[in-house]
């Protein structure tokens, strides 16, 4: 039989089990509409109960998503130390596109100094867009410049704007041929890929999207 005391002291541990199971996530995108946009629609759409998902569009070169990233962990860092409900980020996303013809001249050293600080770096080559791409068709076929995936992009929806919310809506239901394909074309052809810069076209949303996909 279990003493008022001992229940008193189960009472006491059951708020700190259920703190250790909420997620904090922290998204920082390059993009200021259109990753932000697909990424709250998708925050929305989920529901997600025990997930805090917080999301900044920078609007930056990836170098500068990094540093952000950065300066934003640091920030929760010091909160979580002097808080009883905020936590520290269990993971934090930099979504950067290395851009074509030309990549980002600081791509390189922004991927690196992600990965010293434990970010999860999320490219996307030559663009964000592409991720979109995948959700209608597999293509891994080289793309000249990042407004050739613009073009495509509009061939499978062609009201496509870089501030639109209703693309969610219709790549929303076609999430799992996306994350598909996307593995696919990496596995395919780029599984021993030395250098991500080379790895056109490919992307890692759909690491972000299944992580939040497996918290609901």
């Amino acid at each position: 039989m279990v003493s008022s005391k001992q229940r008193r002291i189960n009472d006491l541990k059951r708020p700190e089990a259920s703190k250790e199971q909420h997620k904090n996530v922290l998204i920082v995108t390059e993009g200021k509409k259109t990753e932000p946009i697909y990424f709250k629609e998708l925050k929305k759409k989920l529901r997600l109960k025990m997930v805090d998902v917080e999301i900044v569009g920078e609007g930056a070169t990836p170098i500068t998503v990094v540093n952000r990233a950065i300066s934003l962990k640091k920030e929760r860092e010091l909160v979580a130390k002097n808080s009883s409900t905020k936590t520290e980020y269990d993971i934090i996303y930099c979504v950067v596109d290395v851009e074509a013809p030309t990549p980002h001249t600081d791509i390189h050293k922004a991927i690196d100094k992600a990965k010293s600080n434990a970010l999860e770096i999320v490219l996307s080559n030559p663009c964000f867009e592409y991720w979109y791409i995948l959700h209608f068709k597999k293509t891994s076929a080289h793309f000249k410049s990042s407004k050739n995936v613009n073009t495509q992009l509009k061939k499978y929806y062609p009201a496509y704007a870089k501030s639109d919310t209703t693309i969610f809506n219709i790549v929303y239901p076609k999430t799992n041929d996306a994350i598909k394909h996307s593995k696919e074309v990496l596995n395919e052809h780029h599984s021993n890929a030395a250098d991500l810069i080379k790895c056109n076209p490919s992307t890692h949303v759909h690491k972000i999207v299944e992580y939040l996909l497996a918290q609901k």
